[in-house]
């Protein structure tokens, strides 16, 4: 990547400060995908930043040239575009959008443009809006999975490629990737490694193919919502590598709310 100045459009993965008003961001851009940039001042500067450097802020930034030898951009300027702050007045809808972030943050390669995966991460934060769905969820989670190389199977087996023997006996295997079928399933013996009955299976499928605008209106009995939520929660962990601190963070709300989770 070279060091040359430019200006997109992007959000904060997460701030960190560092001096008395220097903050270090790790940015998530439109055409430089996943960087990180120190922000002179921005913790006094109302005028360069204002709250553009907030979380669940789409920005305009102005990013300046790279020091020799350093990873940090100088990141000079920033302008909201679209503020989604509201969103952290719902603790539930607030750890969903953290949730995105983090995904984003950990699945996305440093300094690889992935815009399609910006639009997705500003969708949820869109649909988010008039509260939580799980099946919104789950339609952001396989969308982001897909364009980033890390596709569900949910249509074929992934071990041999059968479609006809998913309906009855099959499994769904984290480090296989999907649905694996009653023949293969033996064979799967990780701790991920869970039953997948039909109508989840079938739920996923829908939820892949429905919109981020159209997914909280799918219709899903609680048992194979929670199904559902728990193998995908397997898989991109298995993706990740380590557990999601927005996980326990949703969990830990919902352990002071009557909602079941999400």
């Amino acid at each position: 990547m070279s060091g040359s100045s430019h200006t997109t459009d992007g959000v904060v993965l997460r701030a960190t400060a560092v001096g008395e008003s220097d903050l270090v961001v790790a940015l998530f851009t439109r055409e430089l995908g996943r960087v990180s940039a120190i922000a002179r001042g921005a913790r006094s500067s109302r005028r360069r930043f204002g709250g553009a450097l907030g979380l669940l802020v789409h920005s305009e930034l102005a990013l300046g040239r790279r020091t020799r030898g350093s990873e940090l951009w100088n990141l000079e300027r920033a302008t909201a575009l679209d503020d989604h702050a509201a969103l952290g007045g719902d603790p539930v809808v607030l750890g969903h959008a953290s949730y995105g972030i983090e995904l984003v943050r950990e699945m996305t390669p440093a300094e690889v443009p992935e815009p399609a995966a910006l639009d997705l991460l500003l969708g949820l934060w869109r649909a988010l809006a008039p509260g939580p769905s799980p099946s919104l969820l789950r339609a952001f989670e396989l969308a982001l999975c897909e364009r980033l190389g890390h596709g569900l199977s949910l249509d074929g087996c992934a071990g041999c490629g059968r479609s006809d023997e998913l309906d009855a006996g099959a499994v769904f295997d984290p480090v296989r990737g999907g649905a694996v079928c009653r023949l293969c399933a033996p064979s799967c013996r990780g701790l991920g490694v869970r039953p997948l009955a039909a109508t989840v299976r079938d739920y996923l499928r829908r939820a892949a193919a429905t919109s981020l605008d159209d997914a909280s209106a799918l219709v899903v009995a609680d048992d194979d919502r929670v199904a559902a939520r728990d193998l995908m929660l397997a898989f991109v962990g298995h993706i990740v590598g380590k557990p999601l601190r927005s996980v326990a963070f949703v969990v830990q709300v919902h352990a002071g709310l009557t909602r079941p989770p999400t």
